[in-house]
């Protein structure tokens, strides 16, 4: 176990919130993760280092909810797989947990749902903020690429635009930006900019 948190004492319900998140920087395995008592802030497992994943403004949060409602709509008309937020997901290669604004798994890839996801979601969305902006465009797409996230919807609150891009082969990903964005993983889904900005 890390020496830091073999000298930090227990952490007891009745003390949080936090003032401070206490793990920022931490280096440690996914089992000492698992165990981690709760502080009261959110990280991302970035190749064994954690990192502050930042709570959202108002609008962040508003963006969020919009789409996992859209997906949920659509969700209800063809039930072809699940939609949850702010989960964590155990990617298979070992190395990380990070905690997609929006986790999308197809039905027949549902196995990989325990008590969090143990597997590569199908689709993930993150809505950026300054905090997570170069994280979120950088180092956790290389692993959504690499570990086979097959799209990767981002949303950038200040630009009011939404960008998909589509795994190629776990090489690199095709960038698409238009008023109106369809998926090719979820026949039938799109979102309107316009309207989902409003």
């Amino acid at each position: 176990m890390p020496a830091l948190l073999q000298k930090r004492p227990k952490i007891k319900s009745i003390d949080l919130p936090f003032e401070k998140p206490c793990y920022e920087g931490l280096t440690l395995s996914r089992e000492e993760y698992l165990d981690l008592e709760e502080d009261g802030f959110k990280y991302d497992m970035i190749e064994g280092v954690l990192h502050l994943a930042p709570s959202g403004e108002f609008d962040h949060g508003k963006l969020q909810g919009n789409l996992i409602t859209e997906i949920n709509i659509f969700l209800k008309k063809y039930s072809i797989g699940k939609a949850v937020t702010e989960i964590d997901v155990f990617l298979p290669d070992g190395e990380d947990v990070v905690r997609p604004d929006v986790s999308f798994i197809l039905s027949e890839n549902l196995h990989i749902v325990k008590t969090h996801i143990h597997g590569v979601p199908d689709l993930v969305c993150e809505v950026l903020s300054l905090g997570s902006m170069k994280r979120d465009l950088g180092v956790k797409a290389q692993r959504y690429l690499k570990n086979g996230v097959r799209e990767y919807w981002i949303v950038y609150p200040k630009e009011k635009k939404i960008e998909l891009w589509i795994n190629k082969n776990k090489k690199e990903w095709n960038k698409l930006s238009s008023p109106i964005l369809k998926s090719s993983l979820l026949k039938g889904f799109k979102i309107n900019q316009k309207d989902f900005f409003k």
